[in-house]
């Protein structure tokens, strides 16, 4: 049992109403349910490894797929359009280098300048080696497409949903899982503790956007 007398100072969890001693030369650092649902809901892609925005070992996993011309200009296009924050792993398009919607595949048809024929094998081809991913477009008809992450990312960090999405194709060679330990959770704490609560307000806008998208799970 805790002798609080020994104590000048206690932590109080305001949702179970446990105080937690501390000693007045104690460094307290207090994370908030925010930044916890955030971590919940983000999954650290390329952990431990130098971090660049093309991983090099999938590549050699692309290299064994035979993908045929139009697949790979197809594929080219897809990793100079890639988003970013909010828009993780979707192929999209810009203006004035601002996001200005989501890619279709009359957009990226007329990128590639290949046949409307071609361009169908190219996508089909691309999806059954679980490089990419289709979903129902967000904002209007026809699809978006979602990248491999294990591929491409402009993000250290990327939502659980996309992550589960790639995570048992041949390209995660992290052999990481979306399922966490408690652990594992308390270490990502840790870890974000030192991010400021203006970027995670920012990441979990972005999280909140992708969590509200049906992925057709």
């Amino acid at each position: 049992m805790i002798d609080y007398e020994n104590y000048s100072r206690a932590l109080v969890d305001l949702e179970t109403g446990e105080a937690i001693p501390i000693n007045d030369n104690d460094i307290v650092n207090i994370i908030s349910a925010k930044t916890i649902a955030y971590l919940n809901k983000t999954i650290e892609i390329n952990k431990g490894k130098k971090f660049t925005k093309v991983i090099d070992l999938p590549f050699k996993e692309i290299a064994q797929c035979n993908l045929t011309k139009s697949s790979y200009d197809v594929l080219m296009i897809m990793l100079g359009s890639l988003g970013w924050g909010a828009y993780s792993g979707f192929v999209i398009k810009l203006k004035n280098k601002q996001f200005n919607g989501f890619m279709n595949g009359k957009d990226l048809q007329a990128l590639t300048l290949c046949s409307k024929s071609a361009f169908i094998g190219a996508i089909t081809q691309l999806r059954n080696e679980e490089i990419i991913k289709t979903i129902p477009a967000i904002d209007g008809r026809g699809n978006n497409f979602i990248l491999n992450p294990f591929i491409a990312t402009h993000d250290k960090r990327i939502p659980t949903k996309i992550f589960k999405l790639f995570e048992n194709t041949k390209f995660n060679y992290t052999k990481e899982s979306s399922q966490l330990s408690s652990s594992e959770l308390q270490a990502r704490i840790r870890e974000e503790r030192k991010k400021t609560q203006e970027q995670i307000h920012e990441e979990m806008q972005a999280v909140e956007f992708i969590d509200s998208i049906d992925f057709g799970e």
